[in-house]
């Protein structure tokens, strides 16, 4: 019997998904456990293993590669050999000359749509079949990705690989080039760097025409372009009006001493440790201990009642090609710094390969957002429902601050922002400003909180 594939659901949110590719093509034989396409779900590519074994047979009005597909939509069977799938059965009962044919349907793919089959996976005829994010990157690092080998699924060629062969290849200015007089002058007099030009023409003879027309395009004006949403910026779009429709956001700030953080973090590196926290690491190790103390930030309204969350996962934002992602470390008040900063590594490297699973995303109950690293000093961060606050970073800049008004004395400490978002609903300003406060004494005294 025929059994259906469809879209599956991978998160108690998801609605629907997008067909990124499929790694079998129609006809081809499927084991339990292989992997027979990928699935761009709201946070991340999921690929998507047979349960059962059978011959693959796409249906000729399944949705094609890139579509949008409801939750349970049905995009494929999985059949035994000798046996039809049932769009074939269904022709053969409308056409009458079929109908009275005595000759059993046929259980190979039709030429035709096997064709197309490939054409959607865009792979070569015998050459190597590449994931749509790998042939993205290699756009981008100008690789070749057809003459890079695969370690995917039977060969697949996956980002990792692309990225692999970049590293091998050689540096632009390692190219030869040649210039010619008349070409090296117009360039200088339009303000071209001779190393952009060799990238550009990386082993070609550069000729006045090809400078001219460099600067043509330079001049040009960009026409409009048009982009359709990527699933996750289609749900941050929707969970951000949903918070701000929905909640009473306040904003705190306050400026914080983080010079013994810095030095902290600064001995941790000159240690030789195996693995350095970030900033964003320490932060979340002190927030953790803060929840403890600061219950109602660790809190969600369910109806005419406040939940007051046992476990403190926290959240920490992480941009991404894809859009921004916010992993959770669940039970961050219970694991040591080590621990803490091992998990948060794992998270954000399988966030920027795209590789989170539903489990790595659900169930926070505090957001953490650092935006220090882009110079950004203060910011409001928004709340992610159905949490109770979120918590923003700034930059750590060196400053001449006043320790001893009375005395006069200053010296020079490294200051930072932290800027707390809550909801009012759930938290009056005195608490929220209490834990903010708690907060900012764990950064000035960071030793007495991180020791293990």
């Amino acid at each position: 019997m025929a059994i259906e594939i469809v879209m599956p659901k991978l998160g108690w949110t998801m609605e629907e998904g997008v067909l990124d590719e499929w790694v079998k093509n129609d006809g081809e034989q499927v084991q339990s456990g292989d992997i027979i396409f990928v699935v761009e779900s709201d946070k991340a590519l999921q690929e998507i293993e047979a349960f059962d074994s059978g011959i693959l047979r796409i249906a000729p009005d399944a949705p094609p590669v890139g579509s949008t597909v409801k939750i349970g939509e049905l995009l494929a069977y999985l059949v035994q050999p000798g046996e039809a799938p049932p769009f074939e059965l269904k022709a053969a009962d409308e056409a009458p000359a079929r109908a009275t044919s005595t000759k059993p349907p046929a259980t190979a793919a039709p030429e035709a749509q096997a064709v197309s089959t490939k054409e959607r996976r865009a792979a070569p005829k015998g050459g190597p079949a590449a994931s749509p994010r790998a042939k993205r990157i290699a756009a981008e690092l100008h690789i070749d990705w057809t003459t890079v080998t695969g370690s995917g699924q039977g060969g697949r060629i996956v980002e990792r690989d692309v990225r692999a062969a970049a590293a091998k290849a050689p540096a632009d200015d390692e190219k030869d080039f040649y210039i010619t007089p008349v070409a090296r002058r117009v360039a200088l007099d339009a303000g071209l760097e001779l190393d952009e030009l060799a990238a550009r023409f990386a082993g070609a003879r550069i000729t006045r025409a090809d400078v001219e027309k460099l600067v043509a395009e330079r001049q040009a004006v960009p026409e409009d372009k048009r982009r359709a949403m990527t699933s996750i910026r289609r749900v941050t779009r929707d969970r951000m009006i949903e918070s701000a429709r929905t909640t009473a956001p306040v904003t705190l700030g306050s400026e914080v001493d983080a010079t013994e953080l810095l030095q902290l973090r600064r001995k941790l590196k000159a240690d030789g440790a195996d693995i350095v926290p970030t900033y964003t690491d320490l932060l979340a190790r002190l927030v953790a201990i803060a929840l403890r103390e600061h219950p109602a930030l660790n809190a969600s309204i369910t109806g005419d009642e406040f939940l007051l969350r046992g476990a403190i996962n926290i959240a920490v934002a992480v941009d991404t090609e894809r859009g921004l992602l916010a992993p959770v470390l669940r039970n961050a008040d219970l694991l040591s710094l080590l621990e803490l900063t091992s998990a948060s590594a794992e998270l954000v490297e399988l966030a920027r390969r795209g590789a989170l699973k539903p489990e790595h995303l659900g169930d926070a109950t505090f957001t953490i957002s650092n935006l220090g690293m882009y110079d950004i000093d203060v910011f409001t961060p928004i709340i992610s429902l159905p949490q109770a606050a979120v918590l923003g970073i700034g930059r750590i800049v060196a400053r001449q601050v006043v320790i001893d008004a009375e005395a006069e004395r200053s010296a020079i400490r490294h200051m930072m922002t932290l800027s707390l978002t809550f909801d009012h609903r759930l938290v009056d300003g005195a608490p929220a400003a209490r834990f903010l406060q708690r907060v900012k004494q764990y950064v000035e005294t960071p030793y007495l909180w991180l020791v293990n």
